[in-house]
């Protein structure tokens, strides 16, 4: 099992890097929310969490994970992202949420859909491959700044994809 910590900012606009840590509390990257331009910002102020692009980079500062929401008609009603993993490739995570009680968020990576599920009241989100669970994120209170846990349990995807899918996952939240 690999394990994976960061604080859940203040202001979900902040575009501040927020560091993730390991067990040890060995800083193992950053996270940060960014705007593609000044235009992107404003409109964001204006209506609410109406752009999120993420980006997660290693404990260097080189930039492993990048999701940019695209922006169209259709996105209007389901959000979408394009994300560029430095080992996965490029992929599509697309806002599958029916009820707001549970959000729910599919992924494609190479013919493998995952699913990030969130059940009403419950603080896991849990990301599920069809046969099993990949890995299991909470948070220690409702109030920020809470600290999110990842406890990675099997498969090929890292803690810093995982972070970033649920960074998305709590923003649109």
């Amino acid at each position: 099992m690999e394990f994976g910590y960061f604080k859940k900012p203040v202001m979900k606009k902040t575009t501040k890097c927020i560091p993730i840590t390991n067990k040890e509390d060995v800083e193992i990257g950053l996270i940060k929310r960014f705007y593609k331009n000044k235009v992107e910002r404003v409109i964001d102020h204006i209506f609410d969490e109406f752009f999120v692009n993420v980006e997660v980079m290693d404990s260097n500062s080189n930039t492993i994970v990048k999701a940019i929401e695209n922006i169209s008609l259709k996105s209007m009603y389901r959000s979408n992202w394009v994300i560029e993993c430095k080992d996965k490739g490029r992929f599509l995570l697309e806002d599958r949420t029916k009820m707001k009680t549970n959000p729910t968020m599919n992924l494609i990576i190479n013919d493998t859909t995952y699913y990030l599920k969130k059940d009403f009241a419950d603080r896991r989100v849990r990301l599920e491959d069809s046969e099993q669970t990949i890995a299991v994120i909470t948070y220690d209170k409702i109030m920020p700044p809470a600290t999110v846990s990842i406890e990675k349990r099997q498969g090929d995807l890292t803690v810093h994809l995982i972070a970033c899918l649920y960074y998305i996952f709590m923003l649109r939240e």
